[in-house]
């Protein structure tokens, strides 16, 4: 498995295949900000593993404004990061 891969399963069953952009930790929550390999739309769930395997877990949506904007910030930052490395 390609630990920058994750298969998201709909509650239709439909599998749909995503690349991890990054991972971020805030207020003792875990975050992953993903894009879909099919559309390059990006997104962000809250990560929460599992008890006995860390690498297994569940996905819970964004629920505030607050997180949201939290994660646009850190993406934003991210990718300024990316952009100034490139032009050094």
């Amino acid at each position: 498995m390609d630990d920058n891969k994750l298969t998201l399963v709909g509650e239709d069953g439909n599998e749909t295949e995503c690349e991890i952009i990054l991972t971020h930790e805030h207020n003792g929550k875990k975050y992953v900000i993903f894009e879909f390999v099919d559309s390059e739309e990006i997104s962000a769930a809250q990560y929460v593993p599992d008890d006995k395997d860390e690498a297994e877990g569940t996905f819970l949506d964004i629920e505030t404004d607050e997180e949201w904007e939290m994660l646009d910030e850190v993406l934003e930052k991210f990718f300024d990061e990316i952009e100034a490395e490139e032009n050094a």
